[in-house]
């Protein structure tokens, strides 16, 4: 506090206000480029606001907060890693793309606590996050994530922790950002309920016999780290700028940057049984027990020129270019004995045309080919296409998008050991063209999207949860409508999806999904401070 004098002549106190504002941003794994995200403040639906209702609006799961998630939506599936068993817990995981960094005038900081009933069966999530600057260039921050959720069945307890640090710098031709993260996730298998139709409306869900008893002690986990560095050092000149009051100033303006970023990832599945577990067919390394694990680790480094968008006045659009090695190793263990251990390299070189700058129309198209390795020939197509429109009284955001991707089946799709499951496969590559757009109403807060998808040799896998390959064409077709309706103070937010797909027996999805909250929303106390 400092002392000033008022009007009166009398000394008074007044409280130093302190700078507000937080920025916040993603980054693009390649170049390190930032794209600007809003600092989640609502309380609005914060009752739904946990990973699995974040992800979609249908999933395939056990109910259980914390246990595996597939999107009964199409083009809601993700792959966040080329490792085969780390998929299911996308919804949960944490890897380079869903990092928030922030540079805040002030410290910042985010707590959640939400739990359940009933007692003893409950669903536990904690969230923490904090983020502060060092000085106008440099920030660092740091997320921890906690859920528990004890199941409503025997033997169905799973346990998600994840989190790590973050740091970045923005100075005037130098920029880093570096991720360090970690996964860990625990579930207990329970095989599903026994004897389902001798269930009951009476029956007590928490006594009901599962097919795996207790004895088989039956555990899953995932665990996996990340490290990230990606650097850049940008060559330019300074251009003068006159502010109103006629004084001076000098901005950068980046002509040629040079990028470099490196990627380590290193993630491990397990599954064990204390005792023989009767339910699975065959027991091919250990009658008694199963020890099995699967590790999957990927160093990359990607080299990167750019030709900023800010200097190319006259076209307006940036150019990049880059070539990144990949270094990856898979290994597969049951019961301590090395199965498999491969390495496999692959170099990819790329480039990026894009439009960031500007109101009327942005733009980014990319496109990555693998040169050398196992993964040769693989290929990556795609761009989008944004712009806002005015129509009478509103502005309707439109976008639009389309990508072709060529690409190897992971390693453990072909080859795979373990005490229940063997398989060995020589898969074609899967060719997959999709392209989709949307419609926004900033107005009326209604949005139209559709999507469309054609694969050609798709992964999948089939009744005995062996993989397996469709030499076919699939075809998938999407429309979604999200609507903010609002009465007085009462409001319907409703998101639909209307899906077709060309062989349900291959893929099968849900014609309709629907999800609506109703709630009223007032206000009964103003600023008290």
């Amino acid at each position: 506090k400092s002392p000033n004098r008022n009007q009166n002549g009398f000394e008074s106190t007044v409280a130093k206000q302190l700078p507000i504002g937080v920025r916040s941003w993603r980054i693009d794994e390649h170049l390190g480029r930032g794209d600007s995200c809003a600092v989640d403040t609502l309380v609005t639906s914060f009752q739904d606001n946990t990973p699995v209702y974040n992800y979609s609006i249908a999933n395939s799961w056990t109910g259980n907060l914390g246990s595996p998630v597939q999107s009964k939506l199409f083009f809601d599936r993700t792959q966040k890693t080329r490792f085969l068993f780390s998929n299911p817990y996308d919804v949960y995981a944490i890897n380079v793309e869903d990092i928030r960094f922030f540079n805040t005038k002030t410290p910042y900081a985010n707590l959640t606590y939400r739990t359940s009933l009933p007692r003893n069966r409950e669903e536990d999530y904690f969230r923490a996050l904090y983020s502060m600057n060092f000085n106008r260039y440099l920030n660092f921050g740091g997320l921890f994530n906690f859920i528990l959720g004890r199941g409503r069945y025997q033997n169905q307890i799973s346990r998600a922790l994840n989190g790590g640090f973050w740091s970045s710098y923005n100075g005037k031709r130098y920029e880093f950002n570096v991720v360090m993260m970690f996964n860990d996730f625990r579930n207990q298998e329970n095989g599903g309920l026994k004897d389902i139709p001798s269930i009951t409306a009476s029956s007590e869900f928490q006594y009901l016999p599962t097919i795996f008893d207790g004895a088989v002690a039956a555990i899953s986990t995932y665990k996996s780290g990340i490290f990230y560095y990606n650097h850049k050092y940008s060559l330019g000149f300074d251009k003068e700028r006159k502010l109103k009051n006629d004084s001076l100033v000098y901005d950068f303006v980046p002509v040629t940057s040079f990028i470099h970023t490196i990627k380590y990832e290193n993630a491990k599945k397990r599954y064990t049984e204390a005792t023989a577990n009767a339910y699975y067919t065959n027991a091919y390394y250990s009658p008694s027990n199963t020890r099995d694990s699967i590790r999957y680790q990927n160093l990359r480094n990607t080299f990167s020129l750019t030709l900023e968008e800010k200097f190319n006045t006259l076209l307006r659009f940036g150019l990049a270019a880059f070539a990144e090695h990949e270094l990856i190793r898979n290994t597969n263990y049951s019961s301590e004995t090395k199965l498999l251990d491969e390495y496999e390299q692959n170099i990819y070189i790329g480039g990026e045309l894009s439009k960031n700058e500007g109101k009327l129309i942005k733009y980014k198209f990319r496109g990555q080919m693998a040169l050398v390795g196992k993964r040769i020939g693989d290929f990556t197509v795609k761009g989008n296409i944004n712009t806002d429109l005015k129509i009478l009284q509103d502005t309707v955001s439109l976008r639009a998008y389309g990508e072709v991707n060529n690409t190897s089946p992971e390693f453990f799709m072909n080859r795979y050991r373990s005490n229940h499951f063997e398989w060995d496969n020589n898969f074609a590559k899967t060719f997959d063209i999709r392209i989709g757009g949307r419609l926004t109403s900033k107005k009326t807060g209604l949005s139209l999207g559709f999507n469309m998808a054609n694969v050609k040799n798709y992964l999948y896998f089939d009744h005995n949860a062996l993989p397996a390959q469709y030499d076919g064409s699939l075809q998938v077709m999407a429309f979604d409508l999200q609507a903010n309706l609002r009465v007085w103070k009462l409001h319907l937010d409703t998101k639909a999806a209307y899906q077709i797909t060309s062989n349900k027996e291959i893929m099968p999805l849900p014609t309709l999904a629907l999800h609506s909250t109703l709630y009223f929303k007032t206000t009964f106390f103003g600023v008290l401070l």
